[in-house]
C-alpha cells in the first residue's frame, strides 16, 4: 500500500507532457531507438522527483505492541490502591517482549508522562518505584489522559491502553473519547482502584454534600436553609451556619454512615442585600479531607438601595450621615478596616463610598474586588477627598485609580513645585525574597510618579552605602528603573551611612522641595540625632518605613519625627508600593491644595441639576487630580476648581458607575458647604446617580456548578406570563480570581436560554446577564465550594466497563492471572518513507540519460572494449600460458613451411590469398559472377605454375624485394613484425 503526504506536489505531473514534447524536438538528430530511450529516461527521472516531492511512502504491516499504563493519582484514590497499581505495572512490564513498547502516564486534573513509550529491550531491568509525576490532584480527567496516551503510541506499533482508576471522572467525558479510540483500533483495558471512602480503606470522612437557599427573598421573609451531610462512619459532629462570615446558627448533630443526614435551619433576613451562606461541619473523629467540610450558597433580598459608607478619619462625616438618613438609603457605616474581603461582600451593596480612606489599609486583592464590583457587577463607587485619599492616599497606579473618572498623574502640571526625592533602600541579607522584590517595585513606583522637572537619587545600603542612581533630573525613567532593578541583597545593615549619602546629595540641590524616603527591616547605630538635625536645617524632610518584626521600630519612628516626615510600619511587603507612592505625593506638596476657591459648573449632570451654583460657598481645599482624556474616555467633569482641576467627575465604568469628589465632606474644607442647602441636594443626587441600576424583572437567571462546569439558565417571561423568544442574551462571568469572560446564551426551549462555562477554581462565580439593546437581569452566581474529587464516593466500575466495551478491551478484575496484555491481535500498518530512495534512483539514471544523448559508440568499439575487459580480467598465469601457446604454434608453423619448401610456401601463400579473397567477398557482400570467375582464374594460374617452376618463382620474388635472404632469417623477420 502506498500513500502520499503532500498531494499538492502531484500537480507537477503535468510537466511530463511538456518534457516529452521538448525532448522530441531537441533529440531529433539521434537515431530513433536512441531518441526513444532518452525520452523514456527523462520521463522516468521527472516522475521519480515528483513522487519524492509528494512524499510517497509505503505502509508495512507490524504486530509490535505499545502498552501504555494510565494511573489515576487524584485525591479520591486510596494510597494503598496506588501502591498496588505500581506493583501491577512492574509485573506486566516484565512480561513484555523485547520489541514491545511500554509507557506510563499519571493523571489527575492533567496528564503527565511518567515513562515515555520505550522498547522493553532498551529498558533492561528498569522498575517503577513510585509515581513521581505530580499533576494537580483536585480533579480527575480520564478523557484527556486517554487522548494523550493514544497520541504517544508509536507509528510502528499497535496501541493498547491499560486504564487504572477509580472511575470517578469529574472533567469532560471519557465515554466520548472511547468512541474515537475505537475508530483508531486502540484497545483500552481497565482495572478499578479503591477510593478513600471504600470499605477496604475506610477512615472517618465527613463532607457537606449540599446547601440549599432560596435564590431571592423579600425583606423580612423567613425561609429554611437545608444542609445535607455525608459520612463514612457513625460519628458526632458540630454543624455551623455562617451568613457573610458571621455565625448565625450552631448545632450538635449525629451523623449516620451511608445515610441521608439532612438538617433544616430556619433563617430570616431583615434588610436588602446579597447574602452569602456557608455551612460547615466539624467531625469529632479524624477527618481525611478538610476541603469538603463546607458548602456555600447565595441568596438575594430585595428592598431599599443598600449603601456601604467607609470612612478613614476618626469619625464619619456628620454631613454624609445626615444625607444617608434623609435620603432613605439603607446605609451601613464602617471604619476603613471594615472593607469587605470577598467580592460577594461588595455585591451585597448597591453603592460603596470611600471617604478619605487610605490605600494602605487595603490589600491588592481588595482593590481588584472594587474594580470588578463596578466594572463587572454593575455596582456604584464614590471616592471623597482628603489628605488620605486619591494620590496622597497611595492609589496611584492601582486598580482603584483605573476605576475612578479622574487621573492621579498630576506631576506634569506646571503650577506644581519641583521635587528632589532620595530613596534610601536597605539591601541587607534579611531583605531577601519577596521583601527585596517589593521594595524595588515600590522604589520604581515612586520614580514613575515624578515628572521630568523633578530629580531623584537612589542609595542602597548593607554593610556600606552604594549610590545606585546619582541625583539628577528624571529624563530617562527607563534607565533609572533598570538601575533600581539591578540591586542585589546581601550583607549587614548600615542605615547611618545610607542616610548621610542621601543628605550630601540633596543639600546641594536647588529644588523647591527635598525629601528622603528610608526603608529598612533591620537595626543600626550612629549619630542619628545630629544627622537628622542637619537634614532639617537643610530644608529636607525624612519619612521612614519599617518592614517586618526585626526592624528597629523605635529608631525608625524617631527618624521620621526628627526629620519632619511620616513613619510607616508594615509586616506585609505587599503594602510597600502604595506607601512609597503616597509618600511621593505628600512630599511633593502639590496634590493637597489648601486654598479657598469657589466651585465652577462646567457641564451639567444629574448630580448638579437644580442647584444655584452661583451662590455656592467656597471650599477650603482639595486634592489635585487631572481630567482623563476626553477623546478616549466617557468621563464627565461637572465641577472644577479655580485652577481648572476636577472637583466632581463621574462616568460609566463597565456595567457600573463611579464618581470622584476631590474636596472633602467634613469641616476641614467643607465647613461652609455643610450648612448650605445645596449640600444635601448635591450629595443625594450624586449618590442616586451612582447607585446600581435595577435589572429587568422579566429575566430570571440561575447558575449551577457541577463537575467543574457552570451552567447558566435564564427564564424570560413577561409579567403577563408570555414567553420571550429570540432574545440575544450575553452573560458576563467573574471568576474567583477576578478574571472575566463573556459567553452567548442559546435558546433551548420556549423562553429558556442556557450556556455553560468552565468552573474548576474554588470560590464564588458571579454572573450578570444582559439583553442586547435591553435591560440587565439581577446579578446572580454560584459557589464552587470544593471539587467533586473530595466527595464521599466509591469506585465507578460501570464507567470503566463501558470504556473497555466500547474499545474492545477487557476489565482486569482483581488478579489479572490468565489475561495476557501482550497477546498479538490486530495488525497495524506503519508508513515507511521512500522519497530518499526515489531521489537516489533519479540521480543514478541521470548520467545514463546524458550518455545516451551525448556519446556515440560503434560495434567495433564495443567489441574492443569487451576484449580489453576480458584481458584485464585474466590472471597473470593465464596470460603467460596464452603467450607460450602462441609462440609454440608459430614455431610449428615455421617448421612446417621449412619442410614443405617452396611448394609449401606457395601453398601457404595461396591459402592466404584465398582467405584474403574470402574476406574481401564478405566485405563486398554481393559480387558480380564475371568478376568472381576472373579472380578465380588468376588465382589458379599461379598455383598451377608453382609446381613446375619454383626456382624461377623464388628468383622473381627475390628480384622484387631486391635481396635474397635465407628462409630462417625471413621467418624471424615475420615473427618480429607480428610481435611489433
Amino acid at each position: 500500500m502506498v500513500e502520499f503526504t503532500n498531494t499538492a506536489a502531484l500537480v507537477l505531473l503535468g510537466l511530463i507532457p511538456v518534457a516529452i514534447y521538448l525532448a522530441r524536438h531537441s533529440l531529433a538528430a539521434l537515431a530513433r531507438r536512441r531518441a526513444r530511450t532518452a525520452v523514456a529516461l527523462r520521463v522516468l527521472i521527472l516522475l521519480l522527483i515528483v513522487m519524492a516531492l509528494a512524499g510517497l511512502r509505503i505502509r508495512l504491516a507490524t504486530r509490535d505492541l505499545a502498552v501504555i499504563f494510565l494511573v489515576d493519582v487524584s485525591s479520591s484514590v486510596s494510597p494503598g490502591a496506588g501502591r498496588s497499581a505500581v506493583e501491577f505495572i512492574n509485573s506486566e512490564i516484565e512480561r513484555a517482549a523485547p520489541r514491545d513498547y511500554v509507557g506510563v502516564v499519571a493523571f489527575g486534573r492533567d496528564p503527565v508522562v511518567e515513562l515515555a513509550p520505550s522498547r522493553k529491550e532498551t529498558l533492561g531491568d528498569w522498575r517503577l518505584v513510585e509515581i513521581s509525576a505530580a499533576p494537580s490532584r483536585d480533579y480527575t480527567d480520564i478523557a484527556t489522559a486517554m487522548r494523550l496516551a493514544a497520541a504517544l503510541v508509536p507509528e510502528d506499533a499497535v496501541g493498547r491502553l491499560v486504564l487504572i482508576s477509580d472511575g470517578n471522572e469529574n472533567l469532560k467525558s471519557a465515554a466520548d473519547v472511547a468512541q474515537l479510540l475505537r475508530a483508531e483500533a486502540v484497545e483500552v483495558h481497565t482495572r478499578a482502584m479503591a477510593t478513600v471512602s471504600d470499605a477496604g480503606d475506610r477512615q472517618a470522612e465527613v463532607a457537606v454534600r449540599s446547601l440549599s437557599t432560596p435564590e431571592s427573598l423579600a425583606e423580612g421573609e423567613a425561609f429554611d436553609l437545608t444542609v445535607t451531610v455525608d459520612s463514612t462512619t457513625d460519628t458526632d459532629a458540630v454543624l455551623r451556619v455562617f451568613r457573610n462570615d458571621t455565625v448565625v446558627a450552631e448545632r450538635d448533630v449525629r451523623l449516620a454512615a451511608g445515610g441521608e443526614n439532612v438538617f433544616v435551619m430556619p433563617q430570616r433576613n431583615e434588610q436588602k442585600g446579597f447574602y452569602t451562606y456557608r455551612a460547615e461541619v466539624e467531625a469529632l473523629q479524624s477527618d481525611i479531607f478538610v476541603q469538603n467540610n463546607s458548602r456555600e450558597a447565595f441568596t438575594i433580598v430585595e428592598g431599599r438601595p443598600k449603601t456601604l459608607y467607609v470612612y478613614g478619619d476618626a469619625q464619619p462625616s456628620a454631613g454624609m450621615r445626615r444625607v444617608l438618613e434623609e435620603g432613605n438609603f439603607a446605609a451601613e457605616i464602617r471604619p476603613a478596616a471594615g472593607v469587605p474581603t470577598q467580592l460577594a461582600g461588595f455585591q451585597d451593596y448597591d453603592l460603596v463610598i470611600f471617604d478619605n480612606v487610605p490605600a494602605t489599609v487595603l490589600t491588592t486583592g481588595q482593590m481588584k474586588m472594587i474594580q470588578s464590583y463596578v466594572r463587572d457587577l454593575g455596582g456604584g463607587f464614590i471616592m471623597i477627598g482628603g489628605d488620605q485619599s486619591f494620590g496622597p492616599g497611595g492609589y496611584y497606579k492601582t486598580p482603584v485609580e483605573e476605576t475612578l473618572p479622574v487621573s492621579l498623574d498630576v506631576r506634569q502640571k506646571k503650577h506644581f513645585p519641583s521635587l528632589a526625592l532620595a530613596l534610601v533602600i536597605d539591601k541587607s541579607g534579611s531583605m531577601s525574597g519577596d521583601k527585596m522584590k517589593l521594595a524595588l517595585e515600590a522604589a520604581s513606583a515612586a520614580v514613575d510618579f515624578l515628572s521630568d522637572r523633578d530629580s531623584v537619587a537612589v542609595v542602597a545600603f548593607d554593610s556600606e552605602a552604594q549610590t545606585v542612581v546619582d541625583l539628577g533630573k528624571v529624563q530617562d525613567k527607563q534607565a533609572i528603573l533598570r538601575a533600581i532593578s539591578s540591586i542585589q541583597e546581601g550583607g549587614g545593615t548600615e542605615i547611618y551611612e545610607g542616610l548621610e549619602r542621601a543628605y550630601e546629595m540633596l543639600q546641594a540641590d536647588d529644588s523647591q522641595i527635598k525629601h528622603i524616603i528610608l526603608l529598612s527591616d533591620g537595626q543600626s547605630e550612629g549619630d542619628f540625632p545630629g544627622l537628622t538635625r542637619a537634614i532639617r536645617d537643610a530644608g529636607i524632610t525624612l519619612s521612614s518605613v519599617a518592614v517586618g518584626d526585626d526592624a528597629d521600630f523605635q529608631l525608625m519612628k524617631q527618624l521620621a519625627e526628627w526629620g519632619g516626615g511620616r513613619f510607616y510600619e508594615t509586616d506585609s511587603p505587599d503594602n510597600l508600593p502604595r506607601i512609597f507612592t503616597r509618600e511621593a505625593f505628600l512630599a511633593s506638596r502639590s496634590t493637597i491644595i489648601e486654598e479657598p476657591f469657589t466651585p465652577r459648573l462646567t457641564r451639567p449632570s444629574q448630580a448638579t441639576d437644580g442647584i444655584d451654583w452661583s451662590g455656592a460657598p467656597q471650599l477650603g481645599g482639595y486634592v489635585g487630580t487631572a481630567e482623563r482624556d476626553a477623546l478616549t474616555t466617557p468621563a464627565i467633569t461637572s465641577l472644577v476648581t479655580d485652577k481648572d482641576d476636577p472637583l466632581y467627575a463621574s462616568w460609566q465604568y463597565g456595567l457600573g458607575r463611579a464618581a470622584a469628589f476631590t474636596s472633602d465632606a467634613k469641616a476641614r474644607w467643607a465647613s461652609g458647604w455643610m450648612s448650605w442647602p445645596g449640600f444635601g441636594q448635591f450629595w443625594a443626587q450624586a449618590l442616586r446617580d451612582t447607585l446600581r441600576r435595577e435589572g429587568a424583572t422579566d429575566l430570571t437567571p440561575r447558575v449551577d456548578i457541577d463537575a467543574g462546569r457552570g451552567r447558566i439558565s435564564v427564564e424570560a417571561v413577561t409579567p403577563e406570563g408570555a414567553f420571550k423568544n429570540n432574545l440575544r442574551l450575553r452573560a458576563h462571568i467573574v471568576a474567583p480570581d477576578f478574571s472575566t469572560s463573556d459567553i452567548t446564551l442559546e435558546q433551548t426551549a420556549a423562553g429558556r436560554y442556557e450556556a455553560e462555562f468552565e468552573a474548576t477554581s474554588r470560590g464564588a462565580y458571579l454572573v450578570s446577564v444582559t439583553e442586547e439593546g435591553g435591560q440587565a437581569a439581577p446579578i446572580t452566581g454560584s459557589v464552587n465550594s470544593y471539587s467533586p474529587e473530595y466527595a464521599v464516593t466509591t469506585s465507578d466500575a460501570n464507567l470503566l466497563a463501558r470504556i473497555s466495551e466500547a474499545t474492545g478491551g477487557r476489565v482486569l478484575a482483581g488478579d489479572p492471572a490468565g489475561v495476557n496484555l501482550y497477546e498479538r491481535g490486530a495488525v497495524k500498518t506503519r508508513p515507511q518513507e521512500i522519497w530518499q530512495w526515489l531521489l537516489l534512483a533519479a540521480l543514478l539514471i541521470l548520467p545514463v540519460d546524458v550518455g545516451i544523448r551525448r556519446v556515440h559508440i560503434t560495434r567495433e568499439q564495443v567489441a574492443a572494449a569487451r576484449e580489453w575487459v576480458r584481458s584485464r580480467l585474466r590472471s597473470p598465469r593465464q596470460v603467460a600460458e596464452t603467450a607460450e601457446a602462441t609462440g609454440l604454434s608459430q614455431l610449428k608453423d615455421a617448421r612446417a613451411r621449412v619442410r614443405l619448401g617452396d611448394n609449401g610456401a606457395a601453398e601457404a601463400a595461396g591459402t592466404q590469398r584465398a582467405a584474403a579473397t574470402a574476406r574481401a567477398a564478405r566485405s563486398e557482400r554481393v559480387e558480380p559472377p564475371a568478376a568472381s570467375e576472373a579472380r578465380a582464374g588468376e588465382t589458379a594460374a599461379p598455383a598451377a605454375s608453382s609446381g613446375g617452376d619454383s626456382q624461377a618463382g623464388r628468383e622473381v620474388r627475390e628480384e622484387e624485394t631486391g635481396e635474397a635472404k635465407p628462409l630462417a632469417s625471413r621467418l624471424l623477420d615475420a615473427r618480429r613484425k607480428r610481435r611489433d
